[in-house]
């Protein structure tokens, strides 16, 4: 069992440093973006950033079991600021775009990149209407696994930026206490259901894809990335 998710890690971890070594998440790391491209990855992760509870919720409504929806329901939880809504990772991602130069009404209605609208529709279908496992692995080793090297690296990114204090960060550096352990819940969880070849070919094929589309999300902020 715990071999099998060692040998996922190891199978995925070339898509993970394509993700994590992307030229545009260099741009952002670099601190090259200017304020303009900066709003233009603002805008899209935005919607991104929107449909995350609504994957959480999507798989969770599949899973047959208390014991292995919990972790997503814990996950669900912390997104929603456990009950204070001021600190939802929603509204701190809107704090974030604020202190960019959104207002919340011009992030909210940021059109979608074909390639941004791809990865989310794409996610939400893989959440909703596949096998629960094929869910459970797009957001765990799909996801959770790498998402706190992904955003530790735009934490950087956005301190080079003087113009943005801490605060206006936390939505980023927040999640990098939180995904790690995020990840280990949901493995944890899905364990036991670990009992055959077809089991763990749907937690594969769900990790795949979502890295997969992760990527397109990626490659089409770098492909209409304004001013390059």
């Amino acid at each position: 069992m715990a071999e099998f998710f060692e040998l996922l890690e190891a199978e995925l971890q070339p898509q993970i440093d394509k993700i994590l070594h992307h030229p545009f998440l260099n741009r952002i790391k670099d601190g090259w973006l200017n304020r303009d491209q900066l709003k233009y990855f603002v805008g899209q992760y935005g919607i991104y950033c929107r449909f995350f509870p609504r994957f959480l919720s999507a798989a969770a409504a599949n899973i047959p079991d208390d014991p292995t929806r919990m972790a997503l329901v814990e996950n669900l939880w912390e997104e929603h600021g456990e009950g204070i809504l001021t600190k939802s990772h929603r509204i701190l991602y809107n704090n974030f775009a604020e202190a960019i130069g959104f207002t919340i009404d011009e992030l909210e209605s940021t059109p979608a990149l074909a390639t941004t609208e791809i990865c989310v529709e794409n996610l939400m279908d893989l959440c909703r209407d596949s096998h629960f496992l094929v869910g459970l692995g797009a957001l765990g080793p799909g996801t959770e696994y790498f998402t706190n090297d992904e955003y530790r690296i735009i934490a950087e990114g956005m301190k080079t930026y003087e113009f943005l204090s801490e605060s206006d960060i936390e939505f980023w550096t927040v999640h990098i206490s939180l995904d790690e352990h995020h990840y280990s819940d949901m493995i944890d969880a899905i364990k036991k259901w670990v009992t055959d070849e077809k089991s763990e070919e749907r937690i594969r094929k769900g990790a795949l894809k979502a890295l997969a589309l992760e990527y397109i999300f990626w490659e089409g902020l770098e492909d209409n990335l304004p001013g390059k």
